[in-house]
């Protein structure tokens, strides 16, 4: 999720960043994917988070990075918390007081892109290739033409169905896999409803990061908004596609309305699937644990279905970041300690942690094994990574973008008059 709660209560609920396996996977015998630089000249910096674990955690890797890296450095590393965190910082970056290094966090970014520093040319001296990370990892945090990257990644939560696999057998239907299409999601939802015993075969389109928009960016557009936030893009014809489709599975009673599953969020959609009301849920990796821990009987997961056109499979990813004030006196510091705390060495200490769980592509298998002997496919989650899609909604148009789901899939509203209302709601807010 990206509200609060994600941050505060990620202790055993968030995944750790990784890329597809394929491509990124590391064994502990490998080069690092991202290595520690010794600073230039040791100076004074001040930071801010908004969680104190995660200050115990940052603490004890900016101690490392000062005795291993920096010698004679100094942190001023204070927690601010979340309630007065972006009010604080807001007023800071209209005073020019914003602190050298601070968390970032993609719904808010818009904020402060023009006041963060381009980390570009140190990540490029440092010979990191940004594209470890994956698309929607740090997408958001890129600025102006150039696309310039400001921010290194914290940590990644990503969207994957979950799927009750005592109903697919009772249904006689083929578990999933990676490279299954929207055509045979459908298919699926409605092999699995059960109208005798009141159950559905899927529910996906609550909420915007955990539902309706992860089909929206895998027709290849940007949902909700253009990636520079000029653009409403809800009554694109992409979106529309994706909109319909979901609408079409529920007028054909293969998903509830949001009344019969007694509400529009994704907790409301995974306490039905809990439940054993429906048999497909999309879900983050944040919810692994319930899922283990409530399940009463057999489930898996698999990566979100295929857009039959584009072929893509794409899920809303979300990520803090770590970034610097543009106006910092310090900047090479402040740079060389980003850099540190991003590395394999530096985000071993959230790793070790077992709390909010580090985004180096490096350290993916450790959050896979923190499960255990798990049969199930976590793996899918990691390998949502690669082309994801980052957040693309601030706070100023939430509203919107929750009622446009209510307004679809409980109300009726036609899918063209809905998105038509949602954008009239969010343009005042975009730049012209």
């Amino acid at each position: 999720m990206v509200r609060q709660k994600t941050f505060l209560v990620l202790a055993v609920l968030i995944a750790v960043a990784a890329l597809s396996s394929a491509a990124f996977a590391q064994d502990a015998a490998d080069e690092p994917v991202i290595t520690p630089q010794v600073c230039a000249e040791p100076g004074t910096l001040t930071m801010w988070v908004w969680d104190e674990n995660w200050a115990e955690i940052i603490g004890n890797a900016i101690d490392a990075w000062t005795a291993d890296y920096c010698p004679g450095a100094t942190v001023d590393l204070q927690v601010q918390p979340w309630a007065q965190y972006w009010d604080l910082l807001r007023t800071n970056a209209a005073g020019g007081t914003l602190p050298d290094v601070f968390n970032m966090n993609q719904p808010f970014f818009g904020d402060y892109a023009d006041v963060v520093l381009d980390l570009d040319p140190y990540l490029e001296a440092a010979g990191i290739d940004t594209s470890v990370w994956g698309t929607g990892m740090i997408d958001p945090y890129r600025v102006g033409e150039d696309q310039y990257l400001t921010a290194v990644p914290v940590n990644w939560d990503t969207i994957a169905i979950y799927y009750n696999k005592d109903m697919f057998d009772a249904a006689g239907v083929e578990y999933p896999t990676a490279e299954w299409t929207w055509d045979d999601f459908a298919a699926a939802a409605e092999a699995l409803t059960d109208p005798d015993n009141d159950v559905y075969g899927a529910v996906v389109y609550p909420e915007y990061q955990a539902g309706y928009a992860n089909w929206i960016a895998s027709t290849g557009i940007s949902p909700i908004t253009s990636a520079d936030g000029t653009e409403c893009t809800v009554d694109a014809p992409e979106s529309i596609e994706a909109l319909q489709f979901l609408k079409d599975l529920e007028d054909a009673g293969y998903q509830p309305t949001v009344s019969i599953m007694g509400g529009a969020s994704a907790d409301d959609s995974f306490n039905f699937w809990l439940a054993e009301r429906v048999a497909m849920v999309a879900g983050g990796s944040w919810k692994l644990t319930a899922a283990f821990e409530q399940t009463t009987f057999n489930w898996d997961v698999v990566q979100l279905p295929r857009h039959p056109e584009s072929g893509r499979s794409r899920s809303i990813l979300h990520a803090v970041g770590y970034v610097a004030s543009a106006n910092t006196a310090n900047p090479d510091l402040a740079a060389n300690l980003i850099i540190y705390l991003g590395s394999d060495e530096g985000q071993q200490f959230f790793a070790d942690a077992g709390g909010v769980a580090p985004a180096n592509p490096g350290l993916q298998d450790e959050w896979i094994a923190s499960f255990g002997d798990a049969e199930q496919n976590i793996q899918a989650f990691v390998d949502a990574i690669e082309d994801s899609q980052g957040v693309t909604f601030f706070g100023e148009i939430n509203d919107a973008v929750s009622q446009l789901p209510v307004n679809i899939y409980d109300l009726g509203t036609p899918v063209e008059e809905a998105a038509q209302q949602a954008c009239d709601a969010i343009n005042p807010y975009l730049p012209h």
